[in-house]
Protein backbone atom coordinates (compact mmCIF):
# COMPACT_ATOMS: atom_id res chain seq x y z
CA UNK A 1 0.00 0.00 0.00
CA UNK A 2 2.77 2.18 0.77
CA UNK A 3 4.50 1.58 -2.62
CA UNK A 4 1.25 2.42 -4.58
CA UNK A 5 0.64 5.38 -2.57
CA UNK A 6 4.33 6.65 -3.60
CA UNK A 7 3.70 5.47 -7.07
CA UNK A 8 0.62 7.39 -7.28
CA UNK A 9 2.26 10.33 -5.78
CA UNK A 10 5.09 10.55 -8.07
CA UNK A 11 2.91 9.81 -11.54
CA UNK A 12 0.00 12.18 -10.46
CA UNK A 13 0.55 14.60 -13.02
CA UNK A 14 -0.07 11.33 -15.54
CA UNK A 15 -3.50 10.52 -14.14
CA UNK A 16 -4.73 14.04 -14.82
CA UNK A 17 -6.64 15.31 -17.92
CA UNK A 18 -9.19 18.20 -19.03
CA UNK A 19 -12.12 16.08 -17.68
CA UNK A 20 -11.09 16.05 -14.15
CA UNK A 21 -9.76 19.53 -13.96
CA UNK A 22 -12.96 20.61 -15.40
CA UNK A 23 -14.64 18.38 -12.59
CA UNK A 24 -12.53 20.49 -9.71
CA UNK A 25 -13.74 23.53 -11.60
CA UNK A 26 -16.90 22.94 -11.48
CA UNK A 27 -16.93 22.65 -7.40
CA UNK A 28 -14.75 25.87 -6.66
CA UNK A 29 -17.14 27.44 -9.00
CA UNK A 30 -20.06 26.66 -6.53
CA UNK A 31 -18.55 28.67 -3.77
CA UNK A 32 -16.75 31.27 -5.75
CA UNK A 33 -18.22 31.72 -9.36
CA UNK A 34 -16.33 34.91 -10.13
CA UNK A 35 -12.75 33.47 -9.41
CA UNK A 36 -13.32 30.71 -12.32
CA UNK A 37 -15.62 32.89 -14.71
CA UNK A 38 -12.61 35.41 -14.89
CA UNK A 39 -10.12 32.65 -15.14
CA UNK A 40 -11.87 30.27 -17.87
CA UNK A 41 -12.05 30.73 -20.73
CA UNK A 42 -11.34 34.64 -20.42
CA UNK A 43 -7.89 34.93 -19.33
CA UNK A 44 -6.23 31.61 -19.40
CA UNK A 45 -7.75 28.09 -21.62
CA UNK A 46 -8.62 25.28 -19.70
CA UNK A 47 -6.02 23.41 -21.20
CA UNK A 48 -3.32 26.29 -19.94
CA UNK A 49 -4.98 24.98 -16.54
CA UNK A 50 -4.59 21.94 -16.88
CA UNK A 51 -1.02 22.46 -17.36
CA UNK A 52 -0.06 24.33 -14.51
CA UNK A 53 -1.76 22.05 -12.44
CA UNK A 54 -0.07 19.18 -14.11
CA UNK A 55 3.08 21.26 -13.66
CA UNK A 56 3.00 21.49 -10.05
CA UNK A 57 1.93 17.71 -9.66
CA UNK A 58 4.73 16.46 -11.62
CA UNK A 59 7.05 18.02 -8.72
CA UNK A 60 4.33 16.49 -6.03
CA UNK A 61 3.19 19.84 -4.83
CA UNK A 62 -0.66 19.82 -3.49
CA UNK A 63 -3.02 21.02 -5.29
CA UNK A 64 -5.99 21.03 -2.72
CA UNK A 65 -5.94 24.99 -2.08
CA UNK A 66 -7.43 25.26 -5.77
CA UNK A 67 -8.82 28.40 -4.43
CA UNK A 68 -5.57 30.17 -4.12
CA UNK A 69 -4.44 28.78 -7.30
CA UNK A 70 -6.61 30.20 -9.63
CA UNK A 71 -6.38 33.28 -7.49
CA UNK A 72 -3.21 33.24 -8.24
CA UNK A 73 -3.79 32.18 -12.09
CA UNK A 74 -6.29 35.35 -12.23
CA UNK A 75 -3.35 37.55 -11.23
CA UNK A 76 -0.58 36.84 -13.53
CA UNK A 77 -2.22 35.27 -16.36
CA UNK A 78 -2.61 38.57 -17.73
CA UNK A 79 1.21 39.20 -18.32
CA UNK A 80 2.61 36.00 -18.27
CA UNK A 81 1.94 33.77 -21.36
CA UNK A 82 5.00 31.42 -20.73
CA UNK A 83 2.81 28.71 -18.68
CA UNK A 84 5.82 27.44 -16.98
CA UNK A 85 6.47 30.24 -15.85
CA UNK A 86 3.27 31.01 -15.07
CA UNK A 87 3.48 27.56 -12.82
CA UNK A 88 6.69 29.11 -10.85
CA UNK A 89 4.87 31.95 -9.77
CA UNK A 90 1.81 29.50 -8.52
CA UNK A 91 4.64 28.14 -7.01
CA UNK A 92 5.36 31.37 -4.85
CA UNK A 93 1.68 31.83 -4.08
CA UNK A 94 1.57 28.37 -2.54
CA UNK A 95 5.04 28.79 0.08
CA UNK A 96 3.56 27.78 2.86
CA UNK A 97 2.61 24.53 1.59
CA UNK A 98 5.83 23.80 0.17
CA UNK A 99 7.96 25.33 3.07
CA UNK A 100 6.21 23.21 5.62
CA UNK A 101 6.49 20.13 2.93
CA UNK A 102 10.01 20.17 3.48
CA UNK A 103 10.91 21.18 7.06
CA UNK A 104 12.00 19.31 10.18
CA UNK A 105 12.01 20.43 13.36
CA UNK A 106 11.32 23.96 12.20
CA UNK A 107 14.08 23.93 9.80
CA UNK A 108 14.81 23.64 6.36
CA UNK A 109 17.74 21.35 5.57
CA UNK A 110 19.36 22.05 1.74
CA UNK A 111 21.70 22.74 -0.45
CA UNK A 112 22.13 26.50 -1.92
CA UNK A 113 23.19 27.17 -5.30
CA UNK A 114 26.54 29.12 -5.60
CA UNK A 115 27.03 32.39 -7.18
CA UNK A 116 29.23 30.83 -10.39
CA UNK A 117 27.04 27.80 -11.12
CA UNK A 118 24.03 30.54 -10.59
CA UNK A 119 25.58 32.65 -13.08
CA UNK A 120 26.27 30.25 -15.88
CA UNK A 121 22.99 28.97 -15.49
CA UNK A 122 21.31 32.02 -15.75
CA UNK A 123 23.11 32.77 -18.93
CA UNK A 124 22.46 29.85 -20.75
CA UNK A 125 18.35 30.59 -20.48
CA UNK A 126 16.75 31.55 -23.44
CA UNK A 127 13.48 33.70 -22.97
CA UNK A 128 10.84 34.45 -25.42
CA UNK A 129 7.17 35.56 -24.29
CA UNK A 130 5.64 31.82 -24.28
CA UNK A 131 8.62 29.99 -23.48
CA UNK A 132 12.21 29.38 -21.69
CA UNK A 133 14.76 26.67 -22.46
CA UNK A 134 18.12 26.22 -21.09
CA UNK A 135 20.85 25.67 -23.51
CA UNK A 136 23.97 25.41 -21.48
CA UNK A 137 27.47 24.44 -22.47
CA UNK A 138 27.95 20.24 -21.99
CA UNK A 139 31.13 20.42 -20.25
CA UNK A 140 29.51 23.47 -17.50
CA UNK A 141 26.36 21.17 -17.16
CA UNK A 142 28.10 18.47 -16.10
CA UNK A 143 30.60 20.74 -13.77
CA UNK A 144 27.29 21.44 -12.04
CA UNK A 145 26.12 17.94 -11.73
CA UNK A 146 29.45 16.90 -10.27
CA UNK A 147 29.43 19.22 -7.56
CA UNK A 148 25.43 18.20 -6.96
CA UNK A 149 26.35 14.46 -6.98
CA UNK A 150 29.68 14.99 -4.59
CA UNK A 151 26.80 16.80 -1.98
CA UNK A 152 24.18 14.60 -1.75
CA UNK A 153 25.75 12.17 0.61
CA UNK A 154 25.24 14.84 2.83
CA UNK A 155 22.20 14.87 3.59
CA UNK A 156 21.99 10.67 4.69
CA UNK A 157 23.98 11.82 7.79
CA UNK A 158 21.24 14.22 8.67
CA UNK A 159 18.71 11.37 7.35
CA UNK A 160 16.81 14.11 5.52
CA UNK A 161 15.12 14.32 1.92
CA UNK A 162 17.61 16.07 -0.36
CA UNK A 163 16.59 19.54 -1.32
CA UNK A 164 18.35 22.62 -3.53
CA UNK A 165 17.40 26.14 -3.09
CA UNK A 166 18.15 28.60 -5.70
CA UNK A 167 16.71 31.56 -7.82
CA UNK A 168 13.39 31.89 -8.87
CA UNK A 169 14.97 32.60 -12.44
CA UNK A 170 17.08 29.31 -12.74
CA UNK A 171 14.27 26.89 -10.29
CA UNK A 172 12.93 25.06 -13.09
CA UNK A 173 15.69 25.03 -15.51
CA UNK A 174 17.56 24.03 -13.10
CA UNK A 175 14.76 21.27 -11.97
CA UNK A 176 15.12 20.47 -15.64
CA UNK A 177 18.44 19.48 -15.54
CA UNK A 178 19.14 17.45 -12.36
CA UNK A 179 15.88 15.50 -13.48
CA UNK A 180 17.85 13.80 -16.25
CA UNK A 181 20.87 12.55 -13.37
CA UNK A 182 18.78 12.85 -9.96
CA UNK A 183 14.95 11.82 -10.82
CA UNK A 184 13.09 13.67 -8.44
CA UNK A 185 15.29 15.77 -6.49
CA UNK A 186 13.28 18.38 -4.68
CA UNK A 187 14.69 21.70 -6.26
CA UNK A 188 13.09 25.36 -4.50
CA UNK A 189 13.36 28.75 -5.06
CA UNK A 190 13.81 32.04 -2.04
CA UNK A 191 10.84 33.38 -3.35
CA UNK A 192 8.56 29.81 -2.46
CA UNK A 193 10.15 29.68 0.84
CA UNK A 194 8.10 31.63 3.96
CA UNK A 195 10.48 34.54 5.05
CA UNK A 196 10.82 33.55 8.80
CA UNK A 197 11.85 29.91 7.75
CA UNK A 198 15.15 28.91 9.35
CA UNK A 199 17.18 27.50 6.28
CA UNK A 200 20.67 25.46 7.23
CA UNK A 201 22.81 24.97 4.46
CA UNK A 202 24.21 21.58 4.16
CA UNK A 203 26.70 22.46 1.25
CA UNK A 204 26.95 24.75 -2.11
CA UNK A 205 26.47 23.62 -5.69
CA UNK A 206 29.12 25.28 -7.39
CA UNK A 207 31.33 24.70 -10.35
CA UNK A 208 33.22 22.15 -10.04
CA UNK A 209 36.92 22.50 -11.23
CA UNK A 210 37.19 20.88 -14.99
CA UNK A 211 39.46 18.15 -15.68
Amino acid sequence: TTHLSEVIRTHAHEFIGRQEIQELLDNVKKSHPKVVDELVPNLLSLGGVVRVLKNLLAEQIPVRDLLTILERLADWAPRVKDLDLLSEYVRQGLARTITHNYMAGGTLYALTMGQRAEAKLNEGIHRSERESYLALDPSIARRIMDSLAAEMPRFAGLNQRPVVICSAQVRPHFKKLADRFIPNLVVLSYNEILPETKIQSVGVVELSDAN
